[in-house]
């Protein structure tokens, strides 16, 4: 009884194709950036206009960042506080979790003028100089960074607010490059969101 068992399993299991298995699988969605160019614009630049996609475009007079260090930029998720609600008997009855937020990280190694101001949080002077009173970070600017993968495949990141939250220090050494190093957290905007992105999804079917 037992063999004829084995036999109709291994019928129905012959009868199913499983082509899907490795079917699934296409080179063509992954995906390496090989180039990208962050864009900053202080909190109400009146010659900021927003993404509506990847067909975007800087306007004439703005230049990208530049350089970057070869760590490129992180987008990384930073999950809220979760709070467990329990009953007089030790159940847990409600557990509520903050909404969290998104950072970029990057590492700029030129001295553009964007940079220095959000590094040093200050609006750079018309000589080129900076008069810092302290290192506390209260600037706000829009992110906008644009990106290529291997096969030229646009990808655009909005960060519609966002404001420095950590930097690490500046080396001044001949050993190495002299970099401002910054981590970008997004703030809600109007709508509620903290950023919006184009071109992540490189397979359209369902």
């Amino acid at each position: 009884m037992s063999d004829n068992n084995e036999k109709t399993t291994v019928a129905a299991q012959g009868a199913t194709d499983y082509g899907y298995v490795s079917s699934g699988n296409t080179a063509g969605n992954v995906r390496l950036i090989k180039n990208y160019a962050l864009f900053l614009f202080p909190k109400g630049d009146s010659t900021f206009v927003a993404p509506t996609g990847v067909a975007w475009t800087p306007p004439v007079s703005k230049k990208p960042i530049g350089y970057s260090t070869e760590d490129g930029a992180v987008l990384h998720p930073e999950p809220g506080d979760s709070t467990d609600y329990k009953a007089h008997n030790g159940d847990i009855v409600l557990s509520d979790t903050d909404p969290g937020y998104w950072t970029l990280q990057l590492a700029a190694m030129e001295g553009r003028k964007d940079v220095v101001s959000a590094y040093f949080d200050v609006d750079v002077e018309t000589d080129g100089g900076i008069s810092i009173k302290g290192a506390g970070l209260k600037k706000e600017w829009i992110l906008v960074l644009v990106a290529l993968d291997q096969q030229d495949r646009p990808f655009l990141l909005y960060g519609t607010n966002a404001k420095v939250s950590d930097r690490d220090d500046v080396s001044l050494k001949s050993s190495e490059i002299m970099n401002f190093s910054m981590t970008f957290k997004m703030l809600k905007g109007a709508n509620g969101e903290q950023f919006h992105a184009w071109g992540l999804v490189t397979d359209s079917s369902k």
